[in-house]
């Protein structure tokens, strides 16, 4: 199986793995990668939270578990700057296939509201470390991107023409700061195309989904789990 990113709609920002949320719901998840739309969403004031996917690895004792960590995100901010930048995409590209994820995205996220979002990277992270303090600069370098992605679609202009000019532009060719978080997007039907080789900066907008690999419990979900251990 593929180790991936995990997106969630979720009712609160988790303080440990038992602070289970009243709501949840999946969304997404994406392989190898956390592409430009999962970023997007978490940009409404990301902040790290605890992982519900995991509490600490196997074999590990509870006085001593490690640490893991995931980010939370305002869901109303997060999907108002995705609108924005559909808006802007579709204002430069006629890419039938593009503007059809996007229509999708808009639609399956506006079924699926709730406060916050939430992005579990703990399979991508342990790819690379294993250590809390090794896993957590690189989650915090996760929401560096978060806040990265917000603040370019922040710096794009309102109109949406003049936006787009903007973000093909930025996609193209490296920009400054804040728009260089625009660098590499494929405004084409290739817009999430990794297998080919056609981007390395997928945009996210292929798999829409509230079933994922992960079914994270609930706040009754997980006591009732308890109750029966």
């Amino acid at each position: 199986m593929a180790n991936r990113s995990y997106l969630y709609s979720i009712g609160n920002r988790p303080e440990s793995y038992e602070d289970r949320p009243e709501t949840i719901s999946g969304l997404s998840e994406w392989p190898y990668a956390i592409p430009f739309s999962f970023l997007v969403l978490l940009s409404g004031d990301p902040r790290l939270c605890a992982s519900l996917i995991a509490d600490g690895f196997d074999g590990e004792p509870p006085e001593s578990r490690t640490t893991l960590h995931a980010i939370s995100g305002e869901f109303d901010a997060g999907f108002a700057r995705l609108t924005k930048f559909a808006a802007a995409v579709r204002a430069v590209s006629d890419a039938e296939g593009l503007h059809a994820g996007l229509a999708e995205a808009e639609r399956f996220l506006d079924a699926h509201r709730d406060q916050y979002v939430l992005l579990e990277t703990i399979e991508l992270d342990t790819m690379i470390e294993s250590g809390e303090d090794e896993l957590r600069a690189l989650i915090e370098g996760h929401l560096d991107l978060c806040r990265a992605a917000g603040e370019a679609i922040d710096a794009l202009p309102d109109d949406a023409a003049a936006a787009g000019t903007v973000l093909a532009a930025a996609a193209a060719e490296r920009s400054a700061p804040p728009l260089d978080a625009f660098h590499g997007l494929v405004l084409t039907d290739d817009f999430d195309n990794t297998r080919d080789d056609r981007t390395e900066n997928p945009i996210g907008l292929s798999w829409w989904t509230d079933v994922l690999y992960f079914a994270l419990w609930n706040r009754a979900e997980y006591a009732a789990n308890q109750l029966n251990q």
